[in-house]
């Protein structure tokens, strides 16, 4: 059985995020380093009238190529960064009431994918 292992942002003021590997603790280790030896990283940003905020605890689905949920829960955001085996895989995060889903390639590179929604609201007063 082929083990999956994710990184997921414990703070997103710190950027630090927490190495989580099935039957073993958590560890923390800094974003910036680690997102490198990932073959994906997510990120999660809302834009509200001009200002750029980090989303945190976003709901988040992966599925391989064939349908299978190789992934599904909460990012505690604004990063999540995973080492999945090569192939194609469906992204989908939900924020607010919006559902996005994007379609991913993992191969040997790097691939940053970033959820941005972008929300103007009328001025008021």
């Amino acid at each position: 059985m082929t083990k999956t292992r994710f990184l997921i942002n414990a703070t997103a003021a710190a950027a630090v995020v927490a190495f989580v590997v099935p039957a073993q603790a958590v560890i923390p280790v800094p974003i910036k380093p680690a997102a490198q030896d990932f073959p994906l990283e997510l990120v999660f940003r809302q834009t509200v009238n001009g200002k750029v905020a980090d989303l945190t605890n976003v709901p988040l689905k992966i599925t391989d190529a064939s349908g299978k949920v190789v992934f599904q829960g909460e990012s505690p955001g604004p990063y999540f960064i995973a080492r999945l085996p090569a192939g194609r895989y469906n992204v989908t995060a939900h924020w607010d009431d919006w559902n996005f889903s994007k379609d991913v390639t993992i191969g040997a590179g790097h691939d940053r994918v970033v959820f941005a929604w972008k929300r103007d609201t009328p001025n008021v007063g």
